[in-house]
């Protein structure tokens, strides 16, 4: 059983401690590659081995503009600031996240940070902005036998600046199965990352679900996610929802969506933990 935020481990870590209308670090993509890293804990910060990271994604949008946004999670088990992917995760879909009293874009991973590693964010996107990124690391499980951990992670869907598109279905309705990649390695947990990508929303919810197969057989391993987004200034949250499922390698992942109203264009990227 894995458990999420503070339940079930007996120590945890956030530069995020007290109230904030601005929580989290400041982060400044880079306009079509990746930007510089910013540190979410240093080497010292990370006194125990960490069994998972919580990230709070928020105040990534412009009004009247498409901001698709990937984010890196970046290691340096040697406690400095040569951040390197190895072991990290890559390529985070957090477009368009809204403010923080808007909720934002939540994310989990289920990833093994030995202590003593400092941890650092950087991002891309398709035009110059900033985001905010928080994050909490927790670590002493109660019951380190019961706890899942990966030992690395993959993304699949990756497309430019943001994820594949995926042409969502109207007025609740589902859209077709769209793949958006295979897997190189085996992966048992799966976050999704899905948002539109378009310069002006329309105020109403979005339904995206995850699944493997082979476009006909399904087995849907994130069901229903939420996507809310607000009328006329661009921004989008969705709230943490993870799914569990062994996908072999080269395994064919697929995405569907739905709007309340009338669809716009959408986009799609998921990562799995595995090991």
């Amino acid at each position: 059983m894995l458990a999420v935020g503070k339940c079930g481990f007996n120590w945890w870590y956030s530069l995020q401690t007290v109230p904030s209308a601005t929580p989290g670090v400041l982060v400044t993509p880079g306009s079509g590659s990746k930007g510089s890293y910013v540190q979410l804990a240093s080497g010292a910060n990370l006194a125990q081995d960490c069994y998972g990271i919580r990230l709070w994604v928020n105040a990534g949008s412009t009004s009247a503009t498409i901001r698709d946004l990937l984010l890196d999670i970046g290691l340096d088990q040697a406690g400095g600031t040569s951040y390197a992917q190895t072991g990290g995760i890559n390529d985070i879909f957090a477009p368009q996240s809204s403010a923080a009293i808007n909720a934002g874009r939540w994310f989990y991973f289920p990833l093994f940070i030995k202590a003593g590693t400092s941890v650092g964010v950087r991002g891309q996107a398709n035009s110059t902005a900033t985001v905010r990124v928080a994050a909490w690391f927790f670590g002493q499980p109660t019951h380190p036998e019961n706890i899942a951990v990966g030992q690395y992670s993959e993304t699949i869907g990756v497309s430019g600046n943001g994820g594949t598109p995926i042409t969502c279905g109207d007025s609740a309705a589902w859209g077709s199965w769209t793949s958006i990649g295979t897997t190189t390695r085996p992966c048992w947990y799966w976050q999704l990352g899905f948002g539109n990508n378009v310069g002006t929303t329309a105020a109403q919810v979005y339904f995206a679900e995850l699944g493997y197969g082979d476009g006909t057989n399904m087995v849907t391993i994130i069901p229903c996610m939420p996507m809310s987004n607000y009328s006329n200034i661009e921004q989008s949250s969705n709230p943490l929802l993870m799914g569990y499922w062994k996908v072999p390698a080269g395994g064919t992942l697929y995405v569907r969506g739905s709007a309340t109203g009338t669809a716009e264009t959408a986009e799609a990227v998921a990562i799995g933990i595995g090991g």
